[in-house]
């Protein structure tokens, strides 16, 4: 019974069990909770369900077990109402300054943004003009410093009395200074990205916690995710997931429905999802 007189939480709820005929022990079986954190919750012992949004997910889960409607126990589970305070009259309000308009960070971030492109487009394209013109700077030194062989003229002996035969200048090929390769080298290969072979989709029909990751290890989630929200996350598998409140959550795989039924403990499923 809490102090204004309307019974808590852990009393509406221990109440609805036992008016029910249904003990503890089957209780905790059927919400796949221990037997201490049913207790815990009709003695209204919230701080010792683990996070918040833990105790609040298995109050929700035992008030549907029961019949019981959830959002009117846990708008009840901040604790019983203050005292009435005492009527003050308020100071007026502080006179409105720009300084603390909402729309001062997203203008001063545009206008950065608006200095910053032109100044970087600038040295750009700065920088690619001084690399080529250097470029071709290096290739003229290269051309007038290598020296190009002519042969002589070739003339038959007088006796035979014909004409002179001159040969056009052949410029022999030079392998460039300090190689041994071939001249029409390859070109190196850019690293292909990471494949994605999988997509993951899940659909929360209530607020529920969740962290992806991929087959390096890499995270790809780590967010609660509010209700009525969907999400989907590629990448390579095997996957490592956790989900906290999985009995509100669907999941497809490629499509494919997953079961999270066999994985789940107290509330949250942890399992790996291979190809």
């Amino acid at each position: 019974m809490s102090e204004s007189g309307q019974p808590s939480v852990g009393q509406i709820l221990r109440d609805a069990r036992e008016a029910q005929g249904i003990t503890l022990e089957d209780a905790a079986m059927r919400l796949r909770l221990m037997q201490r954190q049913v207790e815990a919750m009709e003695t209204d012992d919230f701080e010792s369900l683990d996070p918040p949004v833990f105790a609040r997910g298995f109050v929700r889960n035992y008030a549907r077990l029961l019949g019981l409607a959830p959002e009117a126990l846990l708008a009840c589970m901040a604790g019983a109402p203050a005292e009435p305070a005492e009527v003050s009259h308020a100071a007026p309000p502080p006179p409105h300054s720009w300084l603390s308009s909402p729309w001062l960070i997203p203008l001063l971030l545009g206008l950065l943004v608006l200095v910053a492109v032109p100044v970087a487009l600038y040295w750009w394209l700065n920088s690619a003009g001084e690399d080529d013109t250097g470029k071709q700077a290096s290739s003229a030194a290269q051309t007038r410093s290598t020296p190009v062989a002519v042969p002589a003229p070739v003339t038959e002996p007088a006796e035979a009395a014909l004409p002179a035969v001159e040969v056009a200048p052949v410029a022999p090929a030079l392998p460039a200074a300090g190689t041994s390769e071939p001249a029409a080298a390859e070109a190196p290969v850019a690293p292909e990205a990471p494949a994605i072979n999988g997509v993951l989709h899940l659909e929360f029909g209530d607020e529920a916690w969740v962290e992806i990751k991929d087959g390096s290890g890499r995270m790809l989630h780590r967010q609660l995710n509010p209700a009525g929200t969907k999400a989907d996350i590629p990448g390579q598998p095997p996957f490592e997931v956790v989900i906290g409140n999985a009995a509100q959550v669907r999941l497809t795989y490629n499509g494919r429905p997953i079961d999270l039924e066999p994985f789940i403990e107290v509330t949250v499923a942890r399992f790996t999802l291979e190809e």
